[in-house]
């Protein structure tokens, strides 16, 4: 079994990626893409190293910010193309930020990187989770128009629908950090340079929910192998939330507190179910976005 398919995962976006700028011949899009992949490819990058050298939680959120670099350099270089500070909310429209969007800028592609890695814990989630997040993207890019959101959201669906089956359990392929960070990464850099930020948030609520769950109860950015309680327990090939006091709250041990054991497979069905909510609320928000863009 391969323990890396963000390697598999990251090639055919980037293979995606150069095939868009044979398509569209536009300097902004192609400034954007490439800006886009260079984050990705950064918070792949991190992952991958942690595939081969395991890394500290910190070490790890630490070195996924440099993932906001290219972003930086696109802003200073083609200010015109990639402007920061300027994000849509809904039905109150672009507002200018200043000290507050700077200081929360480097968690801008770190932040969903991390937090799409932390729900990376049994086969098909991620992948899953990711097409119908990609899905939402693709409608919401008919509804505002915006060629940048239709070209990633089509490169995240072709590579996930062919990578899927190979993840889905019984898993064949691993994502490994590598990929879930270079998924999140993407999501995370399309948020900021395709001004889609609100979006992207809606969609990664339940990332959220889960990533609050865990530092709370973790106490901070710690790796799971140094949590000893466990918050899951595995009996027969059934999951089943843990009775010990002392192991960490995660969103899957709350929900296997509220419905009970259940396999792999049902488990990972219910959260490509469950991301099914923060999609059709990620079209709303783009419905409600549309006058402002």
């Amino acid at each position: 079994m391969a323990h890396s398919g963000g390697i598999i995962i990251a090639a055919s976006m980037f293979a995606a990626y150069l095939a868009a700028l044979l398509v569209y011949h536009k300097a902004s899009i192609t400034v954007q893409m490439t800006t886009i992949i260079a984050s990705a490819l950064i918070c792949f990058l991190v992952g991958l190293y942690d595939d081969i050298k395991i890394l500290g939680g910190k070490e790890k959120t630490l070195l996924t910010i440099l993932s906001i670099i290219p972003i930086i350099a696109a802003y200073f270089f083609f200010p015109t193309i990639v402007s920061l500070g300027r994000p849509v909310i809904p039905l109150i429209g672009r507002i200018r930020l200043t000290i507050v969007y700077w200081a929360i800028l480097p968690l801008a592609v770190a932040g969903p990187a991390n937090l799409v890695n932390m729900l990376d814990i049994y086969n098909g989630v991620t992948p899953g989770m990711m097409l119908v997040a990609a899905a939402a993207l693709l409608a919401s890019s008919l509804i505002l128009s915006s060629d940048l959101l239709f070209i990633s959201s089509l490169m995240l669906i072709a590579t996930l629908l062919a990578y899927y089956p190979f993840n889905a359990y019984p898993s064949k392929v691993f994502n490994g950090d590598s990929g879930s960070l270079f998924l999140g990464g993407f999501l995370g850099a399309l948020a900021v340079v395709g001004k889609i930020e609100f979006i992207v948030l809606t969609l990664l609520i339940p990332h959220l929910i889960n990533g609050i769950m865990v530092l709370v109860s973790f106490g901070g950015f710690k790796e799971h192998r140094q949590v000893k309680g466990r918050p899951i327990e595995v009996k027969d090939g059934v999951l089943m939330a843990s009775h010990d006091p002392n192991a960490p709250w995660s969103l899957t041990r709350f929900i296997l507190y509220i419905g009970g054991p259940a396999h792999e497979k049902e488990l990972s069905h219910f959260y490509i179910l469950l991301e099914l909510v923060p999609a059709i609320l990620a079209v709303i928000t783009a419905l409600l976005m549309r006058v402002y863009v």
